[in-house]
């Protein structure tokens, strides 16, 4: 279900920076011991987020919301595309937790500070002002809000032996509101992480080229969310590559839809090598099929829209930390 220019996003952030990376040891890591490292920079969302506007194809930059920290420069941008109404980098409404909130009629975003009852994320959309009562026909685009970033020096998939990934998530609000034309094969509400498993070889033929590997943690129509496998196209815009959802049973029993707090904790590494073997058998990245060449690039974290619901969406402890082979004495 992920639409193309909202696909685009990582790929503009990447674009002339493609990162060939330079594994070392953590400081601190001695030789012949394995190298683990948080590729995800301000986990907890504590210097807010870099504003784009709504319109797709491309990163405007406007602004800066800022989070609970004192200093620092958000490494985090915010994608509203496809959104009626911009959120504005006007002063927050403070909660009694001390959480700040940026609000408009479209969308929500609160930051609050680690350990608190408001930590570290939330995320609304309005479905009922962002489609004015009028249910989305099949083709048009709908609204995102995407938390967004791209990782420094990544290690090769090859280089790996773990990509941890952690996040406590908990849904505080998911109504549809009726209305004639109502279809769930065109009208819902998801949320799922993305990251860009990209090759960054600049000797490689297929350079650039990457695959959408994704985690989800939301589906108003599943009480857990199914695995999704298919090209994206369709469109004119379409970036045409290969998209790779891992079923939501691999990392979690329980539903987010009973409204509880929901960890999973997990290693990516074998499903992300799974996704890249399933679009090389499928035609996909054929240019270059050694793992030497793909590095996890970028991710981006959010909710779609496709349908007339108001939704809520509380996120904390993100993490992804990956290990490296050891180093031989």
């Amino acid at each position: 279900m992920k639409q193309a220019p909202l696909r685009l996003a990582i790929l503009g952030l990447l674009a002339g920076q493609f990162f060939v990376a330079t594994p070392g040891l953590i400081a601190g890591t001695e030789i012949g011991e394995p190298a683990t490292r948080e590729l995800i920079r301000d986990p907890h969302f504590e210097r807010g987020c870099k504003l784009y506007e709504p319109k797709t194809g491309r990163h405007v930059e406007y602004g800066t919301i800022a989070g609970v920290a004192k200093d620092g420069k958000p490494v985090w941008g915010l994608a509203q595309w496809s959104s009626r109404e911009k959120l504005l980098a006007t002063p927050p409404q403070t909660l009694p937790s001390s959480a700040l909130c940026y609000s408009n009629a479209a969308k929500a975003v609160t930051f609050g500070a680690p350990g608190t009852a408001d930590a570290d994320i939330t995320l609304a959309v309005n479905g009922g002002f962002e489609y004015a009562g009028r249910p989305r026909k099949k083709g048009e685009p709908w609204p995102h809000l995407l938390v967004e970033q791209r990782f420094e020096n990544p290690p090769s998939l090859a280089a790996l032996s773990r990509a941890k990934f952690h996040i406590v998530a908990r849904l505080k609000n998911s109504r549809r509101l009726d209305t004639p034309g109502y279809s769930p094969q065109v009208h819902a509400a998801t949320i799922q992480i993305f990251f860009t498993l990209q090759n960054q070889n600049k000797q490689s033929a297929g350079y650039g080229q990457y695959l959408w590997f994704g985690v989800p943690f939301y589906d108003d129509r599943h009480r857990i969310p199914k695995s999704h496998q298919a090209k994206d196209g369709g469109k004119e815009d379409a970036t045409g590559m290969f998209i790779y959802t891992v079923d939501g049973k691999e990392f979690t029993t329980q539903s987010l839809h009973d409204r509880e707090w929901v960890t999973m904790d997990k290693d990516l590494l074998p499903h992300m090598r799974a996704g890249l073997k399933t679009a090389w058998q499928r035609g996909f990245l054929t240019d270059s099929q050694s793992l030497e060449d793909y590095r996890i690039s970028g991710m981006n974290l959010g909710w779609e829209v496709t349908g007339i619901f108001d939704v809520e969406m509380q996120l904390r402890d993100l993490s992804l930390k990956v290990t490296e082979h050891s180093v031989a004495r």
